[in-house]
């Protein structure tokens, strides 16, 4: 720089002696000269000439040779103009704050300034700029620097008036040339023109090809621009054409930014693709930042400096936080949570995107307790800059939801509506729709869906769909509706309409593989899903399908357990225990299965205890689901014996079932203990309105071996009357009536008995985190029973469970209850426990 070149020839001082063959050096005024002569004609570097000045200034005060006053503040000066010189512009602001710059020479006031506008260090900036100005009142250097300072402090007027003074009449000098063009650029580039900065910055560096900070500044300003890309590739060119036309740390900065608008050209580009060509171009570049990563840490390490320490760091941060993006980005959310536990433990202060990328990470890894305070963090970094609504925003709405804090999702969704209006405020012309409150519509609708709460939710999506039919958010929407609210078909064919309407949209595909297996379509869920997973297998909505594909498609063991005691009419004491395990989905329709039930009862006859085992063959295709087994137990007239189930779903509202067992399990224990046996069939028919309304008509008949012949009619009316995030509140209403055609048997067997029953259901969700919940419920029912020759009589239960949802298809459920019912005229009080288990097997 110029004013490095004025300190050496201020301080030249001709020796004949090198400095630099001398080893250690006493300071002295000659050495000093010589030192700067030296330096100056090349015979050392840069470097080893700061390292000289710097030891002369750790000389201890009680040494031979330590500085005085005078000589310290030379020795500063001379340094700051040489690091500054060599682009050192953090070790030129350090060394400048050890004297104030009313105390340094002149030659060391420009570089000085130069340094603190580098490092963005405002005040020593102005201070700087002030002393040089009141020394050199009219000089032009000094008034130039002086608009650099007001450009930096945000006085863009008050710089290109500054300007205007300095270009008339133009300067003759190359090097007021230089100077006044560099401030053009500066002033430019305040003002958004960014062709006039590059303009000025290559006309500079026409007049100054020795000046490499000018072709800095032309690919900084080309960077900044959005051609970071272009930018780092012509500072390469550069450097392998003239080795030093770029400092290391630089170029580290360069290839960040030029990495970062790959990353982001490739997330567009995977987008817009499907298939293995789709992650390519993320593959490169994660490739690349590796190569990017070792690059610098070798550079940093060969060149670095205490006062470049902080630099190199602010661009490894800035590269490793495109790394948590790009990885996450790329469907890798362990490895992007594994580095982001590296970066954390070792204490480093990430960027917000960086922040976002790991909360991110941990949401669909299903760890969204963590992932919340990340978005946090992320959202309160970010500050005013981030406009709302952002993508952090609404990864932060559903880690909200999915950690079961709904108020705050629900109070940041109204934040986010406040802000977004219907029409954009700045557009080309006048009621322009704006995207985004297309977008906060649609999550609105979902959000209210996922707190159950799915009949406003098929209120709000009907509205959104007749206002934008062709909205893919709208139509997935009203389909996930359809499905939450037990009309599988009703999903099926608006999931069908939108893969027309949308054929490569993730979601939907997703969305419409739900509703087959829900409809029980399996073979064309396999083959969509396997072809949105060759076309997207990367995406974590295409890999959270394929795990609740392997749950409902895969082995599954269901265990029913229960004890009771008090009933002395079916019996003292009871346990059970009901398991059956299936295979797979064979062929997407047939599963084989094997039913073990097992028990004993305690009654005032005599103890009774049943095995049984069964193997069978279960066909599930479409509308149908047939099942078949052949049974063995442990004694009785039907130790032998055959069983069957056949289910029809006559579209969405109807369902029609019929069962029969060559062994019943609910025969009474005395008629057990006494070796009577009973065949069973029944036959239901169920009206489904929606998840929150069903009616049910049943038959059932009981054929008992010893004659006796056992009817019965039931009708159920189940109702939610209150469904919220938190609580739900639902009854159930039940009659029914049986007769028996023999009364003159061991076992309870009324000529006819009939039941009214009204049963209220509270429940409350304790916790969530994703999709594990617990849930608490309490269900009281009372009613009348009424009996041939015994009139009718009061019973009531109540019953307290825990429900714990732990995945995909994986529930278990236990609790306790305790009943009153009269039999035969005497009133029994029973008390039970039970335990019911769901889950996949792997």
């Amino acid at each position: 720089m110029s004013q490095a070149s004025q300190a050496q020839a201020q301080s030249a001082v001709v020796t004949n002696q090198p400095a630099a063959s001398r080893g250690a050096v006493v300071y002295g005024a000659q050495q000093h000269d010589a030192l700067i002569v030296e330096q100056r004609d090349g015979r050392i570097t840069p470097a080893q000439a700061r390292q000289q000045l710097t030891d002369w200034l750790a000389t201890p005060p009680e040494s031979s040779g330590a500085l005085d006053d005078a000589a310290r503040r030379r020795v500063v000066s001379d340094a700051i103009a040489i690091a500054a010189g060599d682009g050192r512009f953090a070790e030129a602001v350090a060394l400048g704050k050890q004297f104030p710059p009313g105390q340094l020479r002149d030659y060391a006031l420009g570089p000085l300034a130069v340094s603190a506008r580098r490092t963005k260090h405002l005040a020593l900036q102005g201070e700087t700029v002030a002393v040089w100005r009141a020394r050199q009142p009219t000089a032009r250097e000094p008034r130039i620097h002086e608009a650099f300072w007001r450009l930096d402090s945000g006085d863009v007027a008050g710089a290109q008036a500054l300007y205007r003074d300095l270009a008339q009449p133009a300067p003759t000098e190359t090097a007021d040339r230089v100077a006044l063009l560099e401030l053009r650029a500066a002033v430019a580039r305040a003002g958004g023109d960014t062709l006039q900065a590059m303009s000025a910055y290559s006309e500079a560096g026409a007049l100054r090809p020795d000046r490499p900070d000018l072709r800095r500044e032309t690919d900084f300003l080309l960077a900044d621009s959005g051609a970071e890309s272009s930018a780092f590739e012509d500072a390469e060119a550069a450097e392998r054409a003239k080795p030093g036309t770029f400092r290391p740390l630089s170029l580290s900065m360069l290839q960040q930014q030029a990495l970062g608008q790959r990353l982001r050209w490739a997330i567009k580009e995977r987008d817009e693709r499907l298939g293995a060509s789709r992650v390519v171009a993320l593959d490169r570049v994660l490739a690349d930042q590796d190569t990017a990563l070792a690059r610098l840490d070798a550079a940093a390490a060969a060149s670095t400096t205490p006062a470049e320490a902080p630099e190199w760091q602010a661009v490894r941060v800035r590269l490793l936080s495109d790394r948590l993006l790009a990885l996450v980005e790329r469907g890798r959310p362990a490895d992007t949570i594994a580095l982001y536990q590296r970066l954390k433990a070792a204490g480093t202060e990430l960027p917000p995107y960086g922040l976002a990328a790991a909360a991110r990470a941990f949401a669909q890894e299903r760890r969204s307790v963590e992932a919340v305070p990340l978005y946090e963090e992320a959202l309160a970094k970010s500050g005013p800059e981030l406009q709302m609504p952002a993508e952090t925003h609404f990864g932060l709405i559903y880690a909200y939801q999915d950690t079961g804090r709904f108020d705050d999702a629900d109070a940041l969704l109204k934040r986010i509506e406040a802000v977004t209006p219907a029409y954009l405020r700045l557009a080309p012309e006048a009621r322009r729709p704006n995207s985004q409150y297309t977008d906060v519509n649609g999550m609105r609708g979902l959000l209210t869906l996922y707190g159950d709460r799915p009949a406003l939710a098929q209120q709000r999506f009907a509205t959104l769909t007749s206002e934008a039919p062709l909205n893919a958010g709208y139509a997935y929407g009203a389909a996930l509706t359809e499905r939450l609210r037990e009309h599988p078909e009703a999903a099926v064919a608006r999931f069908e309409a939108q893969a027309a309407n949308a054929p490569y949209d993730i979601s939907a595909r997703a969305g419409h593989v739900e509703a087959l297996m829900d409809a029980g379509e399996f073979a064309e869920a396999r083959r969509r899903a396997e072809s949105l997973e060759a076309d997207a297998a990367d995406d974590a909505e295409v890999r959270n399908l394929a795990r609740k594909r392997r749950a409902i498609t895969g082995p599954q063991l269901e265990v029913e357990a229960g004890a009771s005691t008090g009933g002395g009419a079916l019996a003292d004491r009871e346990w059970r225990v009901d398991s059956r395990l299936s295979s797979g989905l064979i062929d997407d329709q047939w599963r084989v299965f094997y039913d073990q039930s097992l028990g004993r009862g305690n009654t005032s006859i005599g103890d009774a205890n049943r095995a049984r085992g069964g193997l069978g063959l279960s066909w599930q295709r479409g509308r149908w689901l047939a099942e078949g087994a052949v049974q063995r137990g442990n004694g009785g007239p039907y130790r032998t014996s055959v069983a069957g189930r056949l289910d029809y779903r006559a579209g969405d509202a109807w369902r029609l079932s019929a069962t029969y067992d060559g062994d019943s399990k609910e025969l009474p224990w005395k008629a057990k203990a006494t070796g009577v046996g009973a065949r069973e069939a029944g036959a239901t028919v169920g009206y489904v309105v929606n998840e929150s309304r069903r009616f049910d008509l049943g038959w059932k008949q009981m054929d008992f071996s010893d004659g006796n012949l056992r009817r019965g009619m039931d009708f159920t009316w189940q109702e939610r009357w209150i469904s919220t995030p938190r609580f739900q509140l639902e009854t159930r209403l039940g009659l029914d009536a049986s007769r028996s055609s023999a009364q003159d048997v061991p076992y309870f067997s009324p000529s006819s008995d009939a039941t009214a029953q009204l049963a209220v259901r509270a429940q409350w969700l304790n916790w969530k985190s994703d999709d594990r919940q617990f849930f608490q419920a309490v269900e009281v029912s009372g009613g009348s029973y009424r009996q041939a020759g015994f009139g009718s009589g009061p019973l009531w239960s109540v019953r307290y469970e825990h429900r714990w949802n732990l995945g995909p298809r994986m529930t278990l459920r236990y609790g306790l209850s305790i009943s009153s019912h009269p039999y035969d005229g005497v009133r029994e009080r029973q008390r039970g426990v039970f335990l019911n288990l769901s889950t996949p097997l792997p």
